[in-house]
């Protein structure tokens, strides 16, 4: 509009790529316009339900969460509504004929364009769509969150790693959980995640120590003890509810920290795919090549430290990782139950606890792994 104001309409009526009109007839085009925008865009948001619970039913409602977070489709549905919003508000800040006597022709030729890259964009969202949900693309997106929350809590220790374990457990020995301030859940729910960004400069601040009680994906009611403060007479009001606050609770579980849940997700994918309503072992065979691949790179990095120290090397964090033991069992326990008379992907849970085992360097965990075959 603004363009419209410096540019004279005598200078444009003769280009072929601008509509040119009256201010009634150009108003009167963007309202239509944001009328046809409205009612194609109801037809996508209906188009798209279907494939909602198609993934719902046939992969489990969790992964909705992985369609729903892809920004191709994001990208598409935003279109539409911009250019609806960009229509509607184009038309009404036209001022009368009385006031501007030439009409906004620019304003009026964006919102034809933006129209047409909106319906242009709708075959990409079909196109994409039957691609999406094809179940390698799904296993995969569930994949790349497990390689994602591997990479970003399973770091690898330095070579002072296994001292500064030993000095973690000589100073938790010296805490007692009596004497410690105990942090409660202000409400019930799963814990997303800690927001370890803010718990690390707050505890030095304060010079005190913390044990985080739960861990990402546990299940906590209103008022059970989440965290033990040391030195207790340092924690007030204030720093309680800071504390609280770290903790993000919700009504499900998110893989951003939760490796166990990042893991169920392409188990259930797997389980549901043997049923008998599907009976598709090949979809369960995909999940195990990226559950193996997720837990190579968890093996191949070594278990987790449970002490967070600060840059001075005080001990100020302990929380409690999630072992080796518990992604297989999150892997296969299940998966194998329901595999039991499918001997195609028994054998290649095999290879994939094959695949494991080659990175995997400590006898505990090679006992595991033993076990399950």
């Amino acid at each position: 509009f603004w363009l419209d104001g410096q540019i004279p309409n005598e200078v444009l009526n003769t280009s072929h790529f601008i509509v040119s009109g009256s201010v009634g007839e150009l108003r009167g085009y963007l309202f239509s316009m944001a009328t046809t925008v409205l009612t194609t865009a109801g037809v996508v948001f209906t188009l798209l339900t279907l494939p909602l619970s198609t993934v719902a039913a046939q992969y489990g409602s969790r992964l909705l969460r992985i369609f729903l977070g892809d920004r191709t489709t994001q990208l598409i549905l935003g279109m539409f509504v911009a250019t609806f919003v960009y229509c509607v508000t184009g038309a009404m800040i036209i001022p009368p004929v009385q006031i501007v006597p030439e009409g906004p022709q620019i304003t009026m030729t964006v919102g034809l364009y933006l129209i047409v890259a909106s319906f242009a964009s709708l075959i990409l969202l079909i196109q994409h769509i039957s691609i999406m949900l094809q179940a390698p693309n799904i296993a995969a997106g569930a994949g790349e969150d497990l390689l994602d929350v591997v990479r970003k809590t399973n770091l690898v220790e330095g070579q002072d790693g296994e001292h500064q374990n030993q000095t973690g457990i000589a100073a938790l020995d010296t805490l007692s959980e009596a004497e410690a301030y105990p942090v409660h859940a202000g409400k019930p729910g799963y814990i997303q995640y800690v927001d370890l960004d803010y718990l690390r400069p707050l505890v030095r601040k304060k010079d005190i120590i913390i044990r985080l009680v739960h861990k990402p994906g546990d299940f906590v009611g209103n008022g059970t003890v989440i965290a033990l403060v040391w030195p207790a007479n340092r924690v007030d009001n204030e720093l309680d509810k800071e504390i609280i606050n770290t903790f993000h609770l919700g009504n499900q579980r998110t893989p951003p920290q939760d490796l166990e849940y990042a893991v169920n997700q392409l188990t259930e994918m797997a389980v549901r795919a043997m049923s008998p309503a599907i009976n598709d072992p090949f979809t369960a065979m995909t999940c195990l090549d990226y559950i193996g691949d997720g837990l190579s790179l968890f093996a191949r990095r070594g278990p987790i430290s449970p002490y967070i120290y600060d840059r001075d090397g005080q001990l100020r964090i302990v929380f409690d990782p999630v072992t080796f033991d518990e992604l297989l069992s999150a892997a296969f326990d299940m998966l194998r139950h329901a595999s039991c008379h499918n001997s195609m992907v028994l054998l290649h849970m095999l290879e994939t606890i094959n695949i494991i085992s080659q990175e995997t360097k400590s006898l505990d965990a090679r006992q595991s792994l033993l076990h399950h075959v």
